[in-house]
């Protein structure tokens, strides 16, 4: 049974590069790693990496400690048997080096909402082995590494500063990229997944491109597309990029059209050729149309995911094909009312629905003077009208009047804000 050591609550620098003996007092290498087994909230200490001079690295599960001997510099570690009896092991699917794959890596605070790097893991005594407990970051932590705990008060306190300690509980902490991480290209961020996706979009922006393909590699399909859809335009564009084709042309699909088709607009050519013809034919299609349009135009912001009704459509069979098809379109907030060319002939509100009787017709209750847009109208011209007459959303027609999409408020807000603040940005330093 091996006995508690005097440190109670330790940190794995204090262990790298400590000397490893066997039973005999003879010297078997230094230590080069400590390895998790990544089981309940609390991964336990499972095997020890031991560095030998000319040799492969030696893996040895932790019961080969006999005991763990304290002295100034660290831990010494003794193990219980001779070096020519040792046995070694190899790593698990779910075992975890912590020096290789947490230690300087950049990790995400849950918790907090950010990424921080690792300076050091903290460990703690519990039942005849450490457990990791939390991960160590920030500038006190990294000078503890050069400095002794003591002195480094003292110095802080001669100073009058204050050096503040960033501890990070291992049930916040979301490893980026790891071996594991790696081989499980599925649902491995169940921490991260539980944020909002506004949220993870913060958290991507703090990383460079292959963390956050790693990231979205990780993420079940809807959670990692509604948090790229989050970012900025520049970050999806890169994130697309650097992710598998396959995976790339999945979340393309999975996007509303206009949003697909930004991303596209964004890639050079060649790259976005390829994804559509990945694509299901109906996905690429509709984003193939939208492509075709500028990106500051009606046409470039308009979404085709909306449905349409024909003037003879009674009220109840209407509300019923809206509750079918609300989860499929952009708003269900306006139905509009087509004939048979597809020519916009009327629009009325959920709410005029909602109040007209069951049995009407559709072209008994609908607005006939319909505010419209062509798909060359610049943003300006798009977010004025929908200011203008208090709309959520603004269909956009040919010159023949037929529906080609609709320009919702919030994608005009989405293009017009960056706008603004890099005008108003600007305006300071004229």
């Amino acid at each position: 049974m091996l006995k508690e050591p005097p440190q109670r609550i330790t940190s794995l620098t204090r262990w790298l590069s400590r000397p490893v003996v066997d039973s005999h007092g003879s010297e078997v290498g230094t230590l080069k790693d400590l390895v998790v087994l990544l089981w309940g909230l609390h991964p336990r200490v499972s095997k020890l990496c031991i560095a030998r001079p000319g040799e492969e690295d030696l893996y040895l599960a932790w019961e080969a400690i006999a005991e763990i001997a304290e002295t100034p510099r660290g831990p010494t570690i003794i193990l219980d048997r001779p070096r020519e009896e040792l046995t070694p092991g190899d790593l698990r699917g779910d075992e975890m080096a912590l020096r290789r794959n947490i230690l300087d890596k950049k990790v995400v605070d849950t918790h907090g909402r950010r990424v921080v790097r690792v300076n050091d893991v903290q460990l703690e005594w519990r039942d005849e082995g450490y457990d990791l407990v939390a991960l160590l970051a920030g500038m006190h932590s990294l000078l503890g590494q050069l400095v002794p705990e003591r002195p480094l008060q003292w110095i802080a306190s001669s100073f009058g500063i204050e050096i503040p300690r960033e501890v990070v509980p291992w049930e916040h902490v979301e490893p980026i990229e790891t071996e594991l991480t790696k081989a499980r290209k599925r649902a491995v961020y169940t921490k991260l997944a539980r944020l909002h996706p506004a949220d993870i979009a913060d958290i991507m922006e703090e990383l460079n491109p292959s963390e956050r393909a790693a990231i979205l590699n990780g993420l079940e399909a809807e959670t990692a597309v509604e948090a790229l859809t989050e970012t900025e335009p520049e970050v999806q564009a890169g994130v697309i990029q650097m992710l598998e084709t396959e995976k790339a042309s999945d979340m393309l699909e999975l996007m509303e059209p206009d949003e697909a088709a930004d991303i596209l607009g964004d890639l050079p050519h060649a790259k976005a050729q390829e994804l559509l013809k990945e694509m299901e034919p109906a996905e690429a299609e509709d984003v193939a149309e939208l492509l075709e349009h500028e990106e500051d135009t009606a046409g470039g912001l308009m979404t085709t995911m909306y449905t349409t009704f024909r003037p003879e459509t009674r009220v109840s069979e209407a509300l019923e094909k809206l509750r079918a098809l609300a989860g499929e379109v952009e708003t269900i907030y306006y139905l509009y009312v087509t004939d048979p060319s597809e020519r916009l002939v009327g629009v009325l509100s959920l709410r005029e629905l909602m109040l007209a009787r069951s049995e009407q017709q559709l072209h008994e209750i609908m607005i006939t003077q319909v505010i419209t847009v062509r798909p060359k109208a610049p943003i300006r011209e798009v977010a004025e009208s929908l200011s203008k007459y208090n709309l959520v959303a603004l269909p956009v027609v040919d010159e023949d009047g037929r529906l080609e999409g609709i320009v919702t408020v919030d994608d005009v807000l989405n293009d017009l804000i960056p706008m603004i603040w890099k005008q108003r940005a600007a305006k300071k330093y004229i």
